[in-house]
């Protein structure tokens, strides 16, 4: 009896040997030693150069293609289970069912080739997500993103369940996913490329910009870029349009270096569905790259819920829109004490129309802007920054911002704003 139990126990750690020496040897792929981003790229001396689309990935049966080996696979949907690009990747399914994503992995080689290696000239901007930069291709240009540590500490696994709930975001004014970078331990993310202004640029750089040869910045492209961020909200908060099966989608970080506009004034908005990378702070709450985080906070703050978050979202909307009307930064520590917080300053004069006139951003004086829409854009962002008990929902604003750009439309047709009745005019 002691012969057989020995015999059967030596047969047992056999085949768990054998099944250690194989993990071995995919781990020794998986580790090898990874190029680093701020690098030359150079290309496999195998298999030549690595193409901006090459997929990373194999299945655990096939360790010879893993980390890039295979620079020829075709860009498709691929399942969760195998992307094992990252040993960190744990090759889940559900119900014995592959999970199929709806984007594309990209190999650290191939990003730094599109980027320059990262490089300076390639960077366009600074989010509080992380650095963006320009990765051009012969038939296409992507902008992709270096996201903080908060992502690059974040198992893979569960990275890449945050990748596909962004990618499932499907919105004319919402930026498009278009793949990722786990290799390595890396946390990428690569969008398409829309453009490389932001409202930020437009409201306090002065950027010159084709939708705005003039730099004026008029009246009712400004009512035009808050509708149309309004509605990416509206999209976010129903849950990707109200599928069936999905939760509403917070932003969290709402502020103008997050609205993209090209040179034919269309929008999108950056930055959805990233919250779960933004950096915590040691308090718990999240900290900005900007010196104004607070200026996005409503006092107080309220609880940690889905519905207090998207109130959140709201009150942030209405101080982009408050910019928008005014000019003016939400903290600006040059201006007197009692100007230097844009939302306490400017909440008192909302419903004042002479004071409206006074506030507004000097670029508008001089130019047509209809009462009724100034005074509906000023009562939109009074509701946003109220309590937030108070506050409306974002399919309730699209309303009613719809109804100021059809205002202001429908004064310039009338007539109303050429030349501007002196009383109407901003001073």
């Amino acid at each position: 009896m002691t012969m057989f139990a020995t015999s059967r126990r030596r047969q047992e750690m056999s085949t768990w040997e054998g099944h250690l020496r194989a993990i071995v040897r995919c781990v020794a792929i998986w580790t090898r030693k990874p190029p680093k981003l701020g690098a030359p790229a150079y290309p496999d001396k195998q298999h030549g150069t690595v193409a901006a689309n090459d997929i990373v990935g194999s299945t655990l049966g096939d360790c010879t293609k893993v980390t890039g080996l295979s620079a020829q696979t075709p860009l498709k949907n691929y399942s969760m289970s195998s992307i094992v690009s990252d040993k960190n990747v744990q090759c889940g399914s559900e119900e014995g069912k592959p999970l199929t994503v709806s984007f594309k992995f990209f190999t650290v080689a191939s990003l730094q080739q599109c980027t320059n290696s990262f490089s300076d000239e390639n960077f366009l901007r600074e989010t509080r997500f992380g650095k963006i930069y320009l990765a051009e291709r012969p038939e296409c240009k992507y902008a992709v993103l270096k996201l903080r540590d908060t992502a690059t500490k974040m198992a893979a696994d569960e990275f890449l369940e945050n990748v596909r709930t962004v990618a499932e975001l499907r919105h004319p004014n919402i930026e498009e996913l278009v793949g990722c970078c786990v290799e390595h331990g890396q946390r990428l993310l690569v969008y398409k490329h829309f453009s490389e202004h932001t409202l930020d640029d437009m409201i306090h750089r002065g950027s010159s910009h084709a939708a705005d040869p003039g730099n004026k910045f008029l009246w009712e492209a400004r009512i035009a870029v808050a509708l149309e961020a309004a509605k990416a909200l509206e999209y976010l908060h129903d849950g990707g349009g109200g599928q069936e099966g999905h939760v509403a989608v917070v932003h969290g970080h709402f502020r103008p270096e997050h609205v993209l506009v090209d040179g034919e004034a269309r929008v999108r908005v950056s930055g959805c569905g990233l919250a779960p990378f933004a950096q915590p702070s040691a308090s718990g709450a999240t900290t900005d790259w900007h010196d104004d985080t607070l200026s996005y906070v409503s006092p107080p703050e309220e609880a940690a819920t889905t519905e207090a978050a998207t109130g959140r979202d709201v009150y942030c909307f209405g101080v982009v829109m408050l910019q928008l009307l005014t000019g003016r930064r939400p903290y600006d520590n040059v201006r007197p004490r009692g100007e230097r917080l844009l939302v306490p300053w400017a909440g008192a004069r909302l419903h004042d129309l002479s004071a409206l006139r006074r506030m507004a951003d000097p670029r508008l004086r001089g130019t047509p802007v209809p009462v009724r829409s100034l005074s509906r854009f000023a009562d939109i962002i009074s509701r946003c920054v109220q309590e937030a008990e108070f506050r409306p929902a974002m399919a309730e604003l699209v309303q009613d911002l719809m109804g100021a750009t059809e205002e202001a439309r429908m004064a310039d047709y009338c007539g109303e704003l050429s030349p501007v009745p002196a009383e109407y005019q901003l001073v």
